[in-house]
């Protein structure tokens, strides 16, 4: 009877323990996180004839779900045509089908295949698609109080950006730099 008692008692405890855990959020729970333009800020980056441009993406939006979750992901979406420089050049150039191709593909978008925890943030990997072409991308995801940042490079040959008025990245930079800062409160 003491032993049967003893038992109950420790199934008592443990239940007790894990609705505690459950209550003040100590268990590993989904966070689901919800960016775009009005809490981040998504930029890319390069050389033209040896000057420096920036430019951003006016309008996208992503839904990250971060370890420890079981099911983690990223997805991200931007709009192409929302791509501004702040020179008028550039931005009536970008949208055209060498470069963005914005009635064809007036999206690009993000898909993560793998996420794993890091002392800084998170090791991210994914298929990036752009103007139809899909490549894997890698890149850490920085946590920082309440922010997460990245900056990457991407290839714009390697999606068929700019290949026709330079293929040969005598004027603009063969590499682009992206950057994305999302405000998580």
């Amino acid at each position: 009877m003491i032993r049967m008692q003893l038992i109950k008692t420790q199934d008592l405890l443990l239940v007790l323990t894990l609705v505690l855990l459950l209550t003040t959020g100590t268990l590993a729970q989904a966070q689901l996180i919800k960016a775009n333009e009005n809490n981040g800020e998504l930029t890319f980056s390069g050389r033209h004839v040896g000057m420096s441009f920036k430019g951003v993406f006016a309008k996208w939006q992503a839904e990250l779900i971060l370890p420890p979750a079981e099911q983690v992901s990223i997805n991200a979406k931007f709009y192409l045509s929302s791509a501004k420089t702040g020179d008028s050049t550039y931005d009536q150039t970008l949208p055209e089908g060498d470069w963005f191709d914005i009635a064809n593909y007036p999206t690009a978008e993000f898909k993560s295949n793998n996420i794993v925890a890091t002392n800084t943030g998170y090791q991210v990997k994914g298929i990036f698609t752009l103007k139809g072409i899909s490549n894997e991308v890698s890149f850490l995801l920085v946590e920082e109080d309440a922010q997460l940042t990245s900056i990457f490079d991407i290839s714009r040959l390697d999606y068929n950006i700019g290949v026709e008025s330079d293929p040969k990245a005598e004027w603009v930079d063969k590499t682009i730099s992206m950057s994305l800062r999302i405000n998580k409160k």
